[in-house]
């Protein structure tokens, strides 16, 4: 059983790292939240209607969400899912993550996603209304275990280019380890988008263009690729970006802090 996370409050006020190196994970947010902040953008943690909430209010640059963030039509609740919320000055949203975790350790990515179980409570009315999923990477049948799921990513466009999507994806999959201890994220991005290259920025090294194809109410059809890194890319990805940041090792008592 997950314990409840978050759904209020500045991410350092947050930072219980129950799983993983304290070392290198609390050096890690500490930069990546102030990275955050020289951007103009302060990250606070929000519930999933707060998400929501803010994809409604942003219809003309953002399409509908994926229902896996859907507490009414995908089943999520507060202890398998995470919201991340960056604000201006002004305290308007301008940017977007989220996280979910899925426990598979009888089936697979293929198995979840093709039944729709990943993305609905009621499968069988989403087949009914005519919702499809179709996935043809061959790593899908191996994706088991503990499963993330990154996405609800919007960035207000006056944000664009500011590099939010080098450091925001990072802070969701390295929280998501820290609390699911997770063997795989994931993420599902269309095509358009990997080739204008968030995957990459957002550290992503595997990615398979145009292997899904979803029809999903409310978000309508689909096509997009399938990112996926396992745990020990996914740390040695953090690493790589605190040496080629140059941050200092913390010490100790910074390194406590970060656990608590």
């Amino acid at each position: 059983m997950h314990e409840p996370l978050p759904i209020s409050g500045r991410l350092p006020a947050h930072l219980k790292i129950k799983y993983g190196p304290v070392d290198l994970l609390g050096r890690f947010f500490l930069w990546a939240d102030t990275a955050a902040r020289d951007r103009g953008v302060t990250l606070s943690f929000a519930s999933l209607q707060d998400l929501v909430e803010a994809n409604k209010a942003n219809s003309d640059s953002w399409r509908p969400l994926v229902p896996v963030f859907d507490e009414a039509l995908g089943g999520v609740t507060p202890e398998t899912a995470f919201v991340l919320i960056g604000r201006n000055t002004h305290g308007e949203v301008v940017a977007t993550q989220a996280a979910r975790i899925y426990d598979w350790p009888e089936t697979s990515l293929k198995d979840e996603a093709t039944s729709l179980r990943m993305f609905y409570a009621d499968s069988a009315a989403a087949f009914a209304r005519g919702d499809r999923c179709e996935i043809t990477a061959p790593i899908a049948k191996k994706i088991t275990g503990r499963v993330v799921f990154s996405g609800g990513i919007w960035y207000r466009r006056d944000f664009r280019g500011k590099d939010l999507g080098t450091i925001l994806p990072r802070i969701s999959r390295a929280y998501a380890f820290t609390r699911w201890n997770s063997d795989f994220t994931i993420g599902m991005l269309g095509d358009g988008v990997i080739a204008g290259g968030l995957a990459e920025r957002a550290g992503y090294t595997k990615v398979e263009l145009g292997c899904i194809k979803l029809v999903a109410s409310p978000l309508g059809d689909m096509r997009c690729g399938l990112a996926w890194m396992q745990r020990d890319e996914l740390l040695a990805d953090l690493a790589a970006i605190m040496d080629r940041a140059s941050v200092p090792v913390i010490g100790p008592r910074v390194a406590e802090d970060a656990n608590h």
